[in-house]
């Protein structure tokens, strides 16, 4: 790593229960910079995978970021919020902007870099966690890059993106008519432990929630329609030949699409942390 990526950052480092904010320029000519908010926690454990926690929307990586400190106190684990504005990162959930050829995944990828030379975590190995657009990008995040997720945790995402190659990226992964270098390989992805989630109440055909003739059809009308037919569609793949399961489907209760409530009704955040720790054996530090 070149002294450029070293990121600027602003607030405190560790211990503090408090986020610090941190920019680095791009390795990619022309590309925006990466910024990003860094949890570390009291006691920091060398060697442990680095949780990375995507945002909605909302852009509000902060608010969800805070919600997962006290787990991550709890096993000694960094916290990564990326933030992706939306002027740079207009469509970060496809990890490509259509309009400026913007690519989210990269920027996670000099993020990690950079964070590899701060923190005692091993960013080569990220637990990844996202809500609503989060979890898309969350999902297709590990399928372009499976060799880095140890476990991705994706919760109420408005749609998927299916294994399939006989339906164009994003819509499936079929990457022959884009020229921007996204590959897939289903038994490569086959080795991702995925966990999804979505409330049970989460039925609305809201304004943030994409609706096309082609997704309703492909993924169907809602949330849960959506998520039930992903972990159908991925039960396909050889997660056998790892020794693995397939993704299953949790629906969390009295809950529709609010992290918020996500969090205090039904337990979000520990929901989201026992997945990691059965997926990496985490061990709690008391």
């Amino acid at each position: 790593m070149t002294a450029r990526m070293l990121p600027t950052s602003k607030g405190p480092l560790a211990g503090s229960r408090k986020l610090s904010f941190h920019e680095i320029p791009s390795t990619s000519p022309g590309a925006p910079p990466r910024s990003f908010f860094l949890y570390r926690p009291t006691v920091e454990i060398a060697g442990a995978p680095l949780v990375v926690s995507v945002h909605g929307i909302a852009r509000n990586a902060t608010a969800h970021a805070y919600r997962l400190i006290a787990e991550a106190e709890r096993y000694g684990l960094c916290v990564l919020a990326p933030l992706f504005s939306k002027d740079a990162y207009g469509q970060y959930q496809q990890l490509i902007d259509a309009k400026s050829g913007a690519r989210s995944d990269l920027a996670l990828l000099d993020m990690l870099e950079a964070l590899s030379q701060m923190i005692q975590a091993d960013a080569a190995r990220i637990l990844l966690f996202g809500f609503s657009g989060g979890a898309q990008f969350a999902h297709r995040f590990a399928m372009a890059h499976p060799h880095m997720v140890r476990s991705a945790v994706l919760a109420a995402a408005g749609w998927y993106t299916w294994p399939t190659q006989s339906a164009p990226y994003p819509y499936g992964i079929d990457t022959t008519a884009n020229s921007a270098e996204l590959s897939f390989d289903l038994a490569a992805i086959a080795t991702v432990p995925f966990h999804v989630m979505v409330g049970e109440r989460d039925l609305e055909r809201d304004t943030s929630l994409r609706a096309s003739k082609r997704i309703d059809e492909q993924q169907g009308l809602n949330r849960v329609e959506r998520a039930t037919g992903w972990v159908k569609a991925m039960a396909a793949l050889p997660f056998a030949a790892n020794r693995m399961r397939p993704p299953e489907l949790k629906l969390l209760p009295a809950v529709g699409h609010d992290f918020v409530s996500a969090v205090e009704r039904a337990d979000l955040t520990q929901r989201v942390f026992d997945c990691f720790a059965g997926d990496v054996n985490l061990q709690s530090l008391g």
